[in-house]
């Protein structure tokens, strides 16, 4: 599972490009992405080691990474820690997923989402995480974060499994990418 991509293209809109040229839309390069989070949360494996290593819970895992290490790197957009909004009304963030996943029009509260608030057209990145002392199954998570790229257009989707507790130093940070 380490390091495994799903190679879709991730083309904008013809609507996207035409807002890009405009000056609306920060369309971003998926390269450009990955970088920007793998330096992010490479500062926080450096510097936040001692969260891991108490298993504190993944809410918070995530509201760090987020808050302190991936916002200063995306700087023209929001970058939120279970936000469980679509668009500006205030509407919950809903996606239609297999009847073992929650089941269609089911309320989803992502990890950590990169976007711009109210618009669809620029949701760069969504990221899912697990420790390794969670012992539920990680199928979900990895079906969701494809429906967020095909139902809300996320650029890019990546579930990270970190090593926490006892396995801090034992096992790597495992990786699955979705572009």
């Amino acid at each position: 599972m380490a390091g495994t991509a799903r190679r879709t293209a991730a083309s904008p809109s013809a609507e996207m490009k035409r807002q890009a040229i405009c000056g609306k839309v920060r369309f971003m390069e998926i390269d450009e992405i990955l970088g920007r989070f793998e330096k992010g949360l490479g500062l926080f494996l450096d510097e936040q080691a001692q969260l891991l290593e108490l298993d504190v819970n993944e809410r918070a895992i995530g509201a760090v990474l987020a808050h302190l290490y991936l916002r200063p790197l995306f700087p023209d957009h929001r970058v939120d820690a279970e936000y469980n909004r679509v668009g500006l009304d205030g509407s919950a963030k809903r996606l239609n997923l297999p009847a073992e996943c929650g089941g269609e029009n089911k309320r989803v509260f992502p990890d950590i989402v990169v976007h711009r608030r109210g618009a669809n057209e620029e949701n760069i990145l969504v990221v899912e995480i697990k420790m390794t002392t969670n012992t539920q199954a990680r199928r979900c998570d990895l079906v969701k974060l494809e429906a967020f790229r095909e139902q809300l257009h996320y650029q890019v989707g990546v579930f990270i499994d970190l090593p926490a507790g006892k396995d801090v130093g034992k096992k790597d940070v495992a990786f699955t990418w979705f572009r």
